[in-house]
């Protein structure tokens, strides 16, 4: 391929000093049209097509949208964090995950549907609910392990106890007792 064949790697646009390349994106964000931006350019001594300027305003306000959609989901995800303190990132991950395909689904016409295969849409729910159980599984996990740990500490506070003060063991053993028959009976 000739040199003259390739494509741009670096537009017109980009190759435009900081300032003015601010100014047309600005321009861009606002609305502003081409035949403005071309006239605003060639102002300030800088010749460029409109064609040049579509071109780039594709890809940049690409851009700009999926900055957006990502702030809005990062928005979306802490709000869920907010609402509900004891949820952990990857509850609120699912979550919105969850939240993002239903809604896909929910507005999906037949039409679309046809395009998509049912069998990588059940994958995909499928992993949603993979990651669902696999995070309750390891929070069951965690929650033995802590009482384990926690079981094998008493233990051995209670044997320590036992050993050197006797009559506080026997005091906390009625008292844990007492507190453990009001909870059945309650």
């Amino acid at each position: 391929m000739s040199g003259e064949n390739r494509r741009r790697s670096i537009g017109k646009v980009d190759r435009l000093p900081p300032e003015l390349k601010d100014t047309v994106e600005q321009m861009l964000l606002t609305g502003s049209t081409y035949k403005e931006i071309v006239a605003y350019l060639k102002e300030n001594g800088e010749e460029m097509s409109q064609m040049a300027i579509c071109t780039y305003a594709k890809k940049y306000l690409a851009t700009v949208e999926m900055i957006n959609v990502a702030q809005n989901n990062f928005s979306m995800l802490m709000d869920e964090m907010n609402r509900y303190p004891d949820l952990d990132t990857s509850e609120a991950l699912i979550r919105l995950a969850s939240h993002h395909v239903m809604n896909a689904l929910t507005n999906v016409d037949e039409e679309q549907m046809k395009d998509v295969p049912v069998d990588k849409l059940i994958k995909e729910t499928n992993g949603l609910i993979r990651a669902a159980a696999y995070k309750k599984r390891i929070e069951v996990q965690t929650r033995e392990n802590y009482e384990a740990g926690l079981e094998a500490v008493k233990g051995l506070v209670f044997e320590a106890m036992a050993k050197e003060q006797p009559e506080l063991y026997r005091q906390v053993s009625a008292y844990l007792n007492k507190k453990k028959q009001e909870g059945m009976e309650g």
